[in-house]
């Protein structure tokens, strides 16, 4: 569905935060993007891909073969350490750096969050 017309000429004084949601990580795209399905609430449900908020990470598909090879090490590090099936609360918010998608902080059932995860693991940096 798009949205409705009444929510397109939303006041600023009347805007939210989109979250916290419920989420499952369904796929690990790279080292700072997932697929998520997310409870919206009400029993509605959304399957998304979002960008990992205020970090980079180097790049799977492209640059030189040395990032290649970084990239792919920190998707493998997230893929592990947030296979599919993980559970996790989501905040997010539309970026118009990263293309129109949303970013989302990911925080873990266990109180860590996955950016931060990724800076101390050396597979990411802060922006």
């Amino acid at each position: 569905m798009s949205k409705p017309t009444q929510f397109q000429k939303w006041p600023d004084s009347l805007d939210v935060p989109y979250g916290p949601y419920r989420a499952s990580i369904e796929r690990v795209v790279d080292g700072d993007t997932v697929h998520v399905l997310l409870s919206l609430g009400l029993d509605e449900y959304a399957y998304r891909m979002v960008r990992i908020a205020d970090i980079n990470v180097p790049e799977v598909f492209s640059g030189p073969k040395e990032e290649r090879e970084r990239g792919k090490a920190s998707r493998d590090f997230l893929a592990a350490f947030a296979p599919p099936g993980t559970q996790c609360r989501l905040t997010t918010k539309r970026d118009a750096a990263s293309l129109g998608r949303y970013v989302a902080n990911i925080e873990l059932a266990d109180g860590r969050d996955i950016a931060t995860v990724l800076v101390e693991a050396g597979h990411a940096v802060r922006v």
